[in-house]
């Protein structure tokens, strides 16, 4: 028995020396088998098809009885079903996981540190598996507890020791942790028979746990010949590992000949191997030899084998890796299985590379753990569970539908969907209540109830089922049972199908592996808890946790792919091109802060008791070193490196240090990039064509392009497969958002020859041509959500001010003399009435907005109580309230007539109209109820935003034939009142009053001014915004009004703006151009933003903007006939 070390640094032929050995030593017992050892390589994990590959190639005889190529995990399983283990169950990661969470929950009251979220248990998950690994236990961790004196840590310690202790007490002489294999491999090696007097060579190992050093050494005591590999330039150990790249593998080497004088074993003369056969050009050499050298040689020759490129972002890094990749198999010969891809950012760049190769039709695989949430059917488990667990929420529901295992075709589930956030649809309204339906046709109605009836009933009857089970054991065998009824499994199978014959090879192999893990977690569920009594709500966090524990592995489809990989499991033979990618600082070399449970400090402390964990963050930095020295040296004849200058969203990135590095060692190195200018390539017809419709769309900005693209141009056009592309394409090249105008036949099929609208629409029209055009010419609608808009309240709010001046006039109430008692009874009566309602069935569907209903009560009873006084304070009476315009109200529609003959009919209703009789006649006023602050604006009104108000005067004053005194704003809005000193009750009064009065624009003549607010005699009005001086005069700046004359100047205004609003209507303009006004615009809060993507600065978007007048100003034109306000 004996310990031989094989070393040399990266590509010097270690792998290659220790299978030529196995060769010969094969040969040499195929013709003396009598004093034959029988070979084993011990490779890791992610090594072992390699080494079974590279053994059948170097072997030409019966390997397979001769050598075999193993790892620690499957001697374990070898060494457990031999011995007294193999009864035991195997626990996966998955189990591990839904038992730990099982744990946390039961113990979450004594524990100081560790929640019960899925991050927790899988932070604890990784410790226990850290204690396994270096053979720390209970007893030590108990121990070490004991030892330490600073409180922090051990309070800590005790939080992983009830857990760690917990953990080991359920799956004792059940049970065995998968990260306990390899200690019962090392304890049991010594009955192992076939594991005796043999040769064997361990390669490709960058480090040893706790456990791998036991087994080492139960190897040498079993009088075996040991072969270790080990990448390094020398045998002794270093002293310095910032600037010794190898600094932790001749750590390892001496912790293994520590092991064999601790054993007495013969140490044999190490074997050097200092001549490099991996690399085939002089610059991958020089690389190897001096990447990490300091002092560092300048390589001053000519470079043909390393690339430098920086690109834009992470897309165009693996743009150019896909052109890159084609020309080496196209030009120069290349498989694809010659060529790897290296990150450090596996996650960030695999669906980059999925999607971008695969376009340049190249076969990749990426060296990933498939997250096992994203699959349909996990996700159909857990939208079934969520149902359940979290009282049938609009998201669980629809997640379960969408999946596509429910037969329900997918635009009635939309409808479904539609109606489900109308109305709020969610809890047991979706199975005890009646729907509720107010302007849903008969036909949507029909297909809501159709899906609704499909859907509920067979979970009803699954959930009844369950809530006669209460252990994890029936519930289990209840999901299984539920899944077969509803064959979900035949369901899977089709999918399967369907996606083998389009091609989606990998997708239908995941679809197909997926249930086989399901069933797998149901029946380690069963396995673990069998028949404990459970809540179904613990029993779904549980199989959530497993769910969401148990990845999808995956194996390349062929042996003639690009392998992408992380830069930690890189294979590193036989590879002839290697692009590293993400350069960048931060990632070459990562910046790890993640430090588990424990941190560095815990771990010194934890390292001094005599307890070791695992390496801290510096540690592993070094690590990171070897890592990337190996990805570097990976290549044997082209190395390509990339970084970006910005990620994704435009944030700037810096370059790595390994870069700056490269550019010094390489000085004569040209960097290439695509930031400023873009290289066109002809690869393939589907890059070629994308890089087509690039340099087409250069012409846009100069006056021409390279000749060739007028050729390819021809080629594509007159090809029948892509020529309704290219015309397509080119359509989106001319591509604005600025709207065309209307076809004049598609306008009158829209509106005909008389425009039916409103004043409000047409304030949105000059707010917005194109948003309006949406909303009333194309009438699309938002979708609809169960939730209360000013809009809603503010209807609510009139209709019951209106019902209440009504219920007065019928009960003969005199404003004058109704108290508080009569107005809340009447107020609560209206509101009462009014929930009943189906259109109000929002103000009751739940306890948010029922809460809402007794706050409007008092909003409305307060703002009613002032509403009175306003009219009670003054010689006004109430002419009418939600007075309409239109066929059936109380005035006619305001009909206008253009110039072309076509007509406008105005309809519209009015909140409320006073009159009071003066000394020169009868006069009008209009009163408009808002539900937030409000005034008049003669900017917005010159520009057609604010007419609704002026336009309405004028025609009520025509058809009751009486005289302007005023339009006025009376806001319902909550009043609070802030002060500094405690008021008295009177005080709290004068100020809410003061805050309810009205603003607006009235009549500027001091007797109409006191028909509106009786009581004035000077000083400022509590009623309206008016000032009379103490000489009896108004102040023309203390006073909102303008004259009678300025009045007729407004009214006359307000029909010449109406035409001219209409007649673009009319004429098809559809601008997009909203207005700006003050840093205010409506786009804001514009339900359509989304469809017109406007972009000040971009696609020649502009503002309407409106510019600050006068008063005086805006009056004098109005006075001299100016014509519209136009900056359209």
């Amino acid at each position: 028995m004996s310990l031989e070390i094989i070393y040399g640094k990266s590509g010097t032929g270690k792998s290659t020396y220790i299978f030529n050995e196995i060769a010969r030593k094969v040969e040499d017992r195929r013709k003396n088998r009598k004093f034959a050892k029988k070979i084993y390589i011990i490779t890791p994990e992610q090594f072992s098809f390699t080494a079974e590959k590279k053994l059948m190639d170097t072997i030409k005889t019966n390997a397979i009885t001769d050598a075999e190529v193993v790892t620690f995990n499957r001697m374990a399983y070898r060494i457990i079903n031999e011995t007294r283990r193999a009864d035991s169950q195997t626990l996966s990661a998955c189990g591990k996981s839904m038992l730990l969470f099982n744990i946390l929950l039961d113990k979450k009251k004594e524990l100081k540190f560790i929640g019960k979220s899925n991050e927790n248990v899988e932070l604890v998950s990784k410790q226990i598996t850290e204690f396994k690994k270096h053979g720390i236990t209970t007893n030590i961790l108990e121990d070490t507890m004991k030892k330490t004196e600073d409180e922090y840590l051990k309070a800590k310690i005790q939080d992983m020791l009830t857990i760690y202790e917990k953990y080991d007490e359920q799956i004792s002489n059940q049970y065995i942790d998968e990260n306990d294999c390899l200690s019962i491999l090392a304890m049991n090696l010594d009955k192992a028979d076939n594991f005796k007097k043999c040769d064997i060579y361990i390669d490709e190992f960058v480090g040893f746990t706790k456990q791998e050093y036991e087994i080492i050494r139960a190897l040498l005591k079993n009088e075996n010949d040991i072969h270790i590999t080990v990448c390094t330039d020398d045998i002794d150990m270093g002293t310095n590992p910032d600037t010794d790249i190898f600094y932790t593998n001749k750590n390892t080497l001496d912790k293994i000949f520590q092991i064999a004088k601790q054993e007495d074993i013969k140490i044999e003369k190490p074997v050097l191997l200092d001549k490099n056969y991996r690399f085939k050009v002089p610059e991958l050499k020089h690389l190897e030899e001096n990447i990490y050298a300091v002092p560092y040689k300048k390589y001053t020759n000519q470079i043909k084998n390393i690339e430098l490129f920086l690109a834009k972002n992470q897309y165009s890094e693996i743009e150019h890796i896909g052109a890159e990749i084609v020309k080496l198999v196209r030009d120069h010969g290349y498989r694809y299985n010659e060529i790897s891809v290296i990150t450090k950012d596996l996650e960030g760049y695999a669906s980059l590379c999925k999607v971008i190769l695969n376009k340049y039709h190249i076969p990749v695989f990426i060296d990933e753990k498939k997250d096992l949430n994203q699959n349909i059917l996990v996700r159909y488990i857990l939208a079934i569970l969520n149902i359940f667990a979290q009282n049938w929420t609009y998201e669980s529901v629809f997640e379960y539908l969408k999946t596509g295992f429910i037969q329900i075709d997918s635009m009635d589930i939309n409808l479904l969907e539609n109606y489900c956030l109308k109305w709020g649809i969610r809890g047991k309204k979706w199975y005890q209540e009646e729907w509720n339906f107010y302007n849903e046709s008969d036909d949507e109605k029909e297909k809501i109830l159709h899906v609704r009836n499909t859907i509920v009933p067979p979970l009803l009857k699954f959930k009844e089922e369950l809530i006669n089970k209460k252990d994890v054991k029936g519930i289990t065998e209840a999901i299984y049972n539920f899944l077969i009824e509803n064959e979900i499994d035949k369901k899977l199978e089709q999918k399967i199908i369907e996606l083998t014959e389009i091609g989606e090879l990998e997708k239908a192999k995941e679809y197909e592996t997926s249930w086989k893990v399901i069933v797998d977690v149901l029946d380690e569920m069963i396995y673990i808890f069998g028949d404990k009594k459970i809540t179904f709500e613990k029993y779904a966090d549980i199989l959530k946790i497993g769910l969401g524990n148990s990845g999808l592995g995956k194996i390349p489809a062929s042996q003639d792919q690009v392998i992408v990989g992380d830069v930690d499991r890189s294979r590193s033979h036989k590879v002839k091109a290697v692009f590293i990618i993400g350069l960048n600082d931060g990632m070459f070399p990562s910046v790890n802060r993640n430090e588990g449970f424990f941190n560095d400090k815990d771990r010194e402390k934890l390292k001094n008791e005599g307890t070791e964990l695992a390496k801290g963050i510096l540690e592993k930095l070094y690590d990171d070193n070897f890592n990337i020295y190996k990805a570097f040296t990976t290549a044997e004849e082209k190395l390509y490196l990339l970084y970006s200058s910005s990620d994704m969203q435009g944030k700037a990135l810096r370059p790595s240090m390994l870069i700056n590095k490269i550019k010094k060692i390489y000085p004569m190195l040209q960097e290439q990039s695509d930031v400023i200018e873009r290289r066109s390539e002809i690869l393939n017809k589907k890059t070629t064509y994308e890089e087509l419709i690039v340099n087409l769309s250069k012409l846009k900005e100069q006056d021409s392009i390279e000749k060739l693209w007028y050729y390819i141009y021809d080629y594509y056009q007159k090809n029948s497969e892509w020529n309704e592309k290219l015309k397509q394409s080119l359509k989106g090249l001319e591509y604005t958002n600025i709207p065309d105008k209307i076809d004049q036949n598609n306008i009158d099929r829209l509106y005909g020859n008389t425009l039916i609208t409103s004043i409000s629409k047409l304030e949105r029209y000059r707010s917005c041509p194109f948003s309006y055009y949406l909303q009333y010419g194309l009438k699309i609608k938002p979708q609809e959500e169960l939730k209360i808009q000013t809009l809603n309240t503010g209807t609510f709010i009139h209709e019951v001010i209106d019902e209440f001046f009504g219920t007065v006039r019928e009960v003969g109430i005199k404003l004058e003399e109704i108290t508080e008692e009569q107005l809340s009874e009447i107020i609560n009566k209206i509101i009462d009435s009014k929930l009943g309602q189906n259109k109000n069935y929002i103000f009751t569907s739940t306890a948010k907005y029922r809460a809402l209903v007794i706050r409007l009560k008092k909003i409305i009873k307060k703002a009613l109580k002032y509403i009175i006084g306003t009219i009670v304070q003054s010689r006004f009476k109430v002419l009418g309230t939600e007075v309409e315009f239109g066929e059936k109200g109380k005035y006619k529609p305001i009909r206008l007539t253009l110039e072309d003959g076509k007509r406008i009919e105005i309809i519209g209703k009015i909140d409320r109209i006073d009159t009071a009789q003066g000394e020169d006649g009868k006069y009008l006023r209009i009163i408009d109820y808002k539900s937030s602050a409000k005034n008049i604006d003669l900017n917005e009104v010159y520009a057609g935003l604010q007419i609704q108000l002026l336009t309405y005067l004028d025609a009520a004053c025509k058809e009751e034939d009486l005289m302007p005194a005023g339009v006025l704003y009376f806001s319902m809005l909550e009043q609070m009142i802030k002060s500094d000193k405690r008021l008295e009750q009177e005080e709290i009064e004068d100020k809410i009053r003061a805050n309810f009065k009205m603003k607006g624009l009235i009549l500027a003549d001091v007797k109409v001014v006191k028909l509106h607010d009786k009581n004035l005699q000077n000083g400022n009005s509590a009623l309206v915004p008016a000032y009379i001086g103490k000489d009896g005069e108004l102040s023309e700046k203390k006073t909102s009004g303008v004259t009678a004359e300025q009045f007729k100047d407004l009214q006359k205004y307000m029909y010449t703006i109406i035409k001219q609003i209409s007649k673009e209507i009319l004429g098809g303009n559809i601008d997009l151009k909203p207005y700006y006004k003050d840093k205010k615009t409506p786009c804001k809060y514009c339900d359509y933003k989304s469809i017109c993507s406007f972009n000040m600065g971009g696609c020649e978007n502009s503002y309407n903007y409106i510019d600050k007048k006068s008063k005086e100003e805006i009056l004098s034109k109005l006075a001299k006939g100016a014509p519209v306000c136009d900056n359209f």
